[in-house]
């Protein structure tokens, strides 16, 4: 029976979504833009032991109680596939799992990319998109590489890159604050504000002028209008968090120094902006001439545990078969 291993990188969004649609399948409620990281990758290997009784997961060597949130995506395939027998799945990050670092995306798009070559189901790009999306609302941007674009039109899903890595070579900065695992999951966090923060409805609403800015800079290879706005998507999107009820705030005291060491650096004149997801790690993007100098600054915030340093990454893909 065979066998098929992918790696896909997490990616991280310059303009976020926070909030399902109400159109059901794990449709998120916007649009997002977001980036692939070549030194973070997650490794999923599907195979078909022939005494194995059920589907079974391995996540970084410990064997899961559930399928969890890899369940929707494996049974879609698998109902679609003409192999009717149990799999192993073995996943494992290079980075931590569940703690603000995209594991989930790049997890989910690794998982669909073996799954489709193992299976034979040989999905078109769109079905994979729509695959991956029952896993993970990020997960088919882990799927392309570069700056990548998924766009949601009511029920309607499109995902591609829209600016290739090589085309405009930045550096991204990973700071981890905290390796811990979050007490409020994503999909949980985005049900709880769209109920119940009164910013919510602004957020969606106004969400589209955030992305026309940012396409706009990054056709244009503009880094100051895109660290702008992306700076501001951000925060934006942690006031909606903050005012949910109860309140989410995914940061801790390390999270705010860096915020302020970033500032410190754009005050002299350092091409470098930041951007938070629904963790507490901080993601600096800048230009390579300067990369050295940032890491050389962040490694002194008090309660930075480690830095990763990237580029830009490449799609999803089968490593061996």
């Amino acid at each position: 029976m065979k066998s098929a291993t992918a790696i896909a990188h997490p990616n991280f969004a310059l303009i976020k979504y926070w909030g399902k649609s109400n159109f059901g399948g794990n449709i998120p409620a916007m649009s997002s833009l977001a980036i692939t990281l070549d030194s973070m990758i997650s490794e999923t290997t599907v195979s078909f032991p022939d005494d194995l009784k059920q589907d079974t997961w391995i996540l970084n060597e410990v064997e899961q109680p559930s399928l969890g949130q890899i369940k929707p995506p494996c049974e879609h395939l698998k109902k679609i596939s003409p192999i009717d027998q149990p799999c192993l799945i073995e996943s494992k990050n290079n980075f931590p799992t569940a703690a603000g670092l995209a594991s989930s995306a790049s997890g989910i798009a690794s998982l669909i990319t073996a799954l489709d070559n193992a299976l034979g189901t040989k999905l078109s790009n769109q079905q994979m998109i729509e695959a991956a999306m029952l896993g993970s609302g990020s997960a088919a941007r882990s799927l392309f590489s570069g700056f990548v674009h998924l766009e949601v039109v009511q029920d309607q899903l499109n995902c591609a890159t829209i600016l290739a890595a090589e085309e405009w070579p930045l550096n991204v900065i990973v700071c981890v604050t905290s390796t811990k695992q979050k007490t409020i999951s994503s999909r949980q966090g985005m049900e709880i504000s769209r109920k119940t923060s009164p910013m919510y409805n602004d957020w969606v609403s106004n969400h589209q002028e955030d992305m026309e800015l940012a396409l706009q800079a990054i056709a244009a290879k503009n880094f100051d209008q895109l660290g702008k706005i992306a700076e501001q998507n951000c925060l934006k999107m942690h006031k909606v968090m903050k005012t949910s009820q109860p309140p989410i705030d995914y940061w801790n005291p390390a999270t705010y120094t860096c915020v302020e060491t970033v500032k410190n650096m754009q005050g002299k004149g350092m091409p470098v902006f930041f951007t938070i997801d629904a963790g507490p790690q901080v993601k600096i993007i800048c230009e390579p001439d300067v990369c050295k100098d940032v890491v050389s600054l962040m490694e002194r915030v008090p309660g930075v545990q480690s830095i990763i340093e990237s580029s830009l990454g490449k799609g999803a893909r089968i490593i061996h078969e």
